[in-house]
């Protein structure tokens, strides 16, 4: 095997690792936004409900 042999391979093996891992980033970051905008925000002061005596 020559140098270029040993880059091409160490190429191919990198694109594969890449391509293997974009639908794993695209599952994942679908699932962390998909909870980011159900999670209910937090309150931290309860509202208070004044009443006009009439």
């Amino acid at each position: 095997m020559t140098l270029n042999d040993i880059i091409l391979l160490g190429k191919k093996i990198l694109i594969g690792i890449i391509v293997t891992m974009i639908p794993f980033l695209i599952l994942f970051g679908g699932l962390w936004f998909t909870q980011k905008l159900l999670q209910q925000p937090s309150d931290p002061e309860p509202k208070t409900v004044s009443h006009s005596s009439p």
